[in-house]
């Protein structure tokens, strides 16, 4: 089974990546690892401005689904997988080529997804909430081979929502998400 999250910065989907592989043995793997291993192969500054123009780049020169079409080479057909960062609706198409493929959208309010940003201190995030709200709306692309993070969102199987920072909550609130949809068994 494969479990793609996606949503816009700090939402939460490594946490609940990081949960479900720690606690159902789900390889995770990050469409930005990739994109972050090539920028540092070139030299690229590890900058938040600097990774949505080299992924915009690489999806120009090689397809829109190119990190997604990375990432399926790694996995094997009976194994478990977190994917984290689709950023591009192509990426889902990639994905869907998997029929064990399941895109859920982390949704967070955005003050608290900046807040969360702040408190990682990050080297080159905003520090202040227009700059914030300025990279956001380059990751919401209408078109073209930017990230369309919105576009990608409203083709979720599953919304969930992360409104807090209590690890407790978030972890019983993935728990039902997981049982809900099927995503684990055994549980």
């Amino acid at each position: 089974m494969i479990v793609g999250l996606t949503g816009f910065c700090c939402s939460g989907k490594d946490t609940v990546a990081n949960y479900i592989s720690k606690k159902y043995g789900y390889t995770h793997y990050s469409l930005s690892d990739i994109i972050r291993r090539m920028m540092r192969e070139d030299g690229v500054d590890l900058v938040r401005e600097n990774f949505i123009a080299f992924g915009t780049r690489l999806r120009e020169q090689n397809g829109n689904g190119v990190l997604a079409k990375k990432v399926l080479e790694k996995v094997a057909l009976d194994g478990r997988y977190c994917i984290t960062s689709i950023r591009h609706p192509d990426e889902v198409k990639e994905l869907r080529i998997r029929k064990d493929f399941v895109l859920v959208s982390i949704n967070s309010p955005q003050f608290l997804r900046f807040k969360r940003m702040q408190n990682r201190k990050r080297l080159g995030d905003p520090n202040t909430l227009e700059k914030f709200i300025e990279l956001e709306d380059k990751e919401s692309q209408e078109e073209g081979s930017g990230q369309q993070l919105k576009k990608t969102a409203g083709m979720a199987d599953v919304n969930f929502v992360n409104d807090s920072n209590d690890v407790v909550t978030l972890e019983i609130a993935i728990e039902r998400l997981l049982i809900k949809y099927l995503i684990v068994k055994n549980i």
